[in-house]
């Protein structure tokens, strides 16, 4: 038996009909050629009345026409219909339809679901999993912004709290910000202390070390690349740095590595808030905050031609200055003690020596050459505080430097005097405390007290001395 055309037709029709998901079929003009009765139902329909209507009437948010324009498919997006508003989601496919020649002639739009029941469920499913990414990512907000909140910064000097005095004031607003300081002051901390503290604060904090991206894959890596717009790039393309900081902050450390053709084009992106991907002439909207970072003279810089002199006005328009570690002695020990407390020795203590030994080094490498000194002194210390023979060589090179007490306020000059002669008697005396008390004409009692405040051991002292 030999099927005419119109026997077929409808031999098509109940086959796709018969199908549990929706099947739909629009020629060039977006006209509908092809639906089953599961894709009519939830345009508000049957085949019948659907069929040969202009679909953006029945469906004004199609994306039919983009994907034919751009010949390429649209794989498992979630979407929703005029018929349903927002109350079931549907999970879609679009896929172009091309001639032998590679001519687009309509697009077939599938929609993946089994009957209503089964669709409010897994819709039910996607909006649990929405809501737990959604929870899950205020918890780490929250953890985040617990990590990285300007209580994270230690100290109480001067020259800190006009820091964190800063860090308030700028938060508020959404101009750019240079942090400027040397290497291990801080500078990545205190941008995150200025996202924490704004109203950015729930969105996104993209950090960025522009000394450590090589300089062939900088614009790809901060501006994104487009479909094609290399050998080996993804097939679909891939967001910059600049779109994921979207609504929120952009952290670029070190910008004064930044390539000069690189700068250009942030230049850009911060006048017009547009950013175009590399490859690409379309443009996407951003919205972010930008905080850049250095440690080199971006003024000399301008100056040899090696940073742009727009940029550098674009990126400074509020300025923090990081002081080095050696200008807050007087913070050094409560940031040594949370360093401690965070490897896991906040048990250990200082000797009156070792904290000058501390109090009275340069610090070249800032408060990242603390936390290696302090790393170093906890596994060489013993009962559990540390002396200036726990410290790396370099704090301790100088004893000249050490021995003298000129500077030292009388009662810091005293109490180390003090200390001397007791280590001296202990070792004279060989740890033996009664008769130590006896030739100094002190009780017992009185003596031990001062071997607590100077955290002096007798019996340590005594080995010490006989090594």
């Amino acid at each position: 038996m030999t099927a005419t055309g119109s026997t077929l037709v409808e031999l098509y029709q109940k086959i796709i009909d018969a199908l549990p998901m929706g099947i739909l079929f629009v020629d060039t003009n977006l006209h509908v050629r092809v639906i089953n009765n599961c894709y009519a139902t939830q345009l508000g329909g049957d085949v019948q009345s659907i069929l040969g209507k202009y679909l953006p009437d029945l469906n004004p948010g199609t994306y039919a026409r983009r994907v034919m324009e751009r010949n390429q498919p649209e794989m498992g997006d979630m979407c929703t219909l005029p018929s349903t508003g927002n109350t079931l989601k549907f999970i879609v496919n679009r896929i172009p339809l091309s001639t032998e020649s590679g001519q687009v002639m309509g697009m077939v739009s599938h929609i993946m679901f089994t009957d209503p029941n089964q669709l409010k469920s897994l819709n039910d499913k996607i909006n649990e999993l929405l809501n737990r990414v959604d929870f899950y990512k205020k918890s780490i907000n929250s953890i985040l912004r617990q990590q990285y909140s300007i209580e994270r910064i230690i100290g109480e000097g001067e020259a800190i709290r006009t820091v964190k005095q800063h860090i308030l004031r700028y938060a508020s607003s959404t101009f750019p910000v240079l942090i400027r300081g040397a290497t291990g002051t801080g500078k990545e901390l205190t941008a995150h202390a200025i996202h924490t503290e704004s109203p950015q604060r729930e969105g996104p904090f993209i950090s960025i070390n522009c000394a450590a991206i090589p300089k062939d894959l900088f614009e790809t890596e901060l501006f994104g690349y487009a479909s094609g717009a290399f050998s080996g790039a993804n097939r679909d393309g891939k967001p910059g740095q600049i779109e994921l900081a979207d609504n929120g902050t952009l952290f670029l450390d070190e910008i004064g590595d930044m390539p000069l053709n690189a700068q250009t084009k942030l230049l850009r992106v911060l006048e017009d808030k547009r950013v175009t991907r590399v490859g690409s002439v379309k443009s996407h909207k951003v919205n972010f905050r930008l905080i850049s970072a250095t440690n080199r003279n971006l003024e000399e810089m301008v100056r040899q031609g090696t940073f742009r002199e727009d940029l550098y006005y674009r990126i400074c328009a509020l300025t923090i200055h990081l002081p080095p570690l050696a200008e807050r002695k007087e913070d050094i020990l409560p940031i040594a003690n949370h360093i401690l407390s965070q490897i896991g020795y906040g048990h250990v203590g200082f000797t009156p020596r070792a904290m000058q030994a501390m109090k009275r080094y340069s610090w070249p490498g800032n408060v990242r050459q603390l936390f290696n000194v302090l790393v170093h002194a906890s596994l060489h210390c013993q009962a559990n505080l540390i002396d200036v023979q726990d410290l790396p060589g370099e704090l301790v090179q100088a004893p000249a430097s050490l021995s003298t007490d000129d500077d030292l306020p009388l009662a810091d000059y005293l109490a180390r005097q003090e200390e001397r002669f007791l280590r001296k008697a202990l070792q004279r005396h060989g740890g033996n405390v009664s008769a130590m008390a006896r030739q100094l004409g002190i009780s017992r009692v009185t003596l031990y007290n001062k071997f607590k405040k100077y955290h002096l051991n007798p019996t340590a002292e005594h080995e010490d001395s006989t090594c």
